[in-house]
């Protein structure tokens, strides 16, 4: 099946590559007390042809206590999408955005096994999130063909 509208993308594959959790303090019990979120994300996008792109999310979160780090998770997700013809790549933010959705349930995951309460993700908007395009190079034909 082939993609037509150049407004659409088919997803591929979509894979965790990294997922570093590091607890460094220890959290206070205390209903009063948030859990406060710093995340910095971005994203690298590789057009592979004219029809396809390798999509790769980094998400870089902090989690304090008042003034005290609590825990670190550093997470890498890649993703491979086809798509249509004169693809319009500011929808390459909507990738991004599916992608991310894949590492909420997991930060919930890791927060209990590390024996803290669940922790769910807010979802971000990537409506003005800017992924970064990188073309491949064209393949030159050798100079001393003979």
């Amino acid at each position: 099946m082939s993609i037509k509208s150049h407004n659409t993308f088919k997803i591929k594959t979509i894979q965790l590559k990294k997922f570093d959790f590091e607890q460094t303090g220890k959290l206070v019990a205390d209903k009063k007390k948030e859990i406060n979120l710093k995340q910095k994300i971005g994203a690298i996008a590789k057009q592979e042809n004219t029809n396809s792109y390798i999509l790769q999310l980094n998400v870089d979160m902090a989690f304090k206590q008042d003034e005290q780090d609590l825990f670190f998770i550093n997470s890498v997700i890649v993703g491979a999408i086809e798509v249509g013809k004169n693809f319009d790549e500011k929808l390459l933010s909507n990738m991004a955005a599916i992608m991310f959705s894949y590492l909420r349930p997991m930060v919930a995951q890791m927060t209990v096994m590390a024996k803290l309460p669940p922790l769910d993700l807010q979802p971000v908007n990537f409506e003005e999130f800017e992924v970064k395009v990188e073309r491949r190079e064209p393949k030159t034909k050798s100079a001393n063909k003979k």
